[in-house]
């Protein structure tokens, strides 16, 4: 029951993160001109800096603690954030869009943004405060537009394909452990009136 709850509000969700990742696909194949950044207070700038610099030091934290308190957990980030990695290098490097500021051009998707969105994912899926990882996860996209590092429409698609990834290796992983561990069938219950009427039938003889 759990499996089919959890499938049935899933597959709603994965369904618009999969269109919404095909959307942005198509913007970011479209032709750009460099950008000046948005006009911020430096203050605004440095910190929306510092977070896009140092956010990967509260995955790693946040992913050892996540650890020690459900070893479970260990696996399936492994697994989603290797397979987010290469999903973001296949995807900048068949897109080849240019960066805001016109120096790169392996701006599609927001790396910081997918591997987070990622790390919210799974996150969520085993803990109940595991939704505040989005809010941060929100937070490093936002700094990378602030910076003029990406595109919006990079930072959309990288949250969709980040939870896309997510999603998918965790299927993967179940299905792999209900292959590999098969539940024991149960013996089928015995209905409760023949019981009772065989207990009866000893009773009277």
């Amino acid at each position: 029951m759990k499996c089919s709850v959890r499938t049935s509000v899933k597959a709603p969700l994965f369904l618009v993160a999969v269109l919404t990742f095909a959307v942005t696909v198509l913007i970011a194949l479209l032709p750009k001109s460099p950008t000046e950044p948005p006009e911020l207070p430096e203050s605004v700038r440095k910190i929306a800096g510092e977070i896009g610099g140092k956010y990967w030091w509260a995955l790693v934290v946040g992913g050892l603690i996540a650890i020690w308190l459900n070893r479970r957990v260990l696996w399936q980030l492994f697994f989603t954030l290797i397979a987010s990695q290469i999903a973001i290098e296949v995807f900048k490097f068949a897109i080849g869009e240019m960066r805001p500021d016109g120096r790169f051009f392996n701006s599609f998707p927001s790396g910081h943004t997918t591997a987070a969105f990622a790390f919210a994912t799974v996150m969520n899926e085993h803990f109940r405060w595991g939704w505040l990882w989005f809010l941060f996860a929100t937070v490093v996209g936002l700094s990378r537009i602030l910076t003029n590092a990406h595109w919006w429409h990079d930072v959309v698609g990288g949250a969709a394909l980040g939870y896309i990834m997510a999603v998918g290796v965790g299927e993967l992983l179940r299905l792999v452990r209900r292959k590999t561990y098969p539940e024991p069938l149960s013996a089928p219950e015995q209905p409760k009136h023949l019981g009772s009427f065989e207990q009866s039938g000893h009773q009277g003889s």
